[in-house]
């Protein structure tokens, strides 16, 4: 399993709780919570002014893993988890030529 890049991460970066819950009827009409056995996290992750080639190496990444399971250390709270992409990469390009990426990823 492939290490995610490390890369500067903003603030706000850090996990935020997945918690999915559906209330389900009986035909009496009494109310049940159906719910994930565990939580997990999700991450909207924000690099800001990285160079081309760390955005080289994040394209590559992406290309390569988008489809399986990497290691994400989260700098917020020190935590390896297991994840996976939730969406494709967003990035912007800044005045000074760096870029903001903007990165998506959920644990899996």
């Amino acid at each position: 399993m492939a290490d995610y890049p490390t890369l500067a991460t903003s603030y706000g970066s850090d996990p935020k709780t997945i918690t999915k819950f559906q209330v389900d009827r009986a035909e009496d009409g009494t109310a049940r919570i159906v719910s994930l056995s565990n939580d997990k996290v999700s991450f909207q992750l924000r690099h800001e002014y990285i160079t081309s080639a760390e955005k080289t190496t994040l394209d590559s990444f992406y290309t390569t893993n988008r489809l399986l399971t990497f290691t994400y250390l989260s700098p917020s709270d020190s935590v390896s988890r297991t994840c996976l992409f939730s969406s494709p990469i967003n990035y912007k390009k800044n005045p000074d030529n760096s870029f903001t990426a903007e990165v998506a990823i959920e644990e899996a």
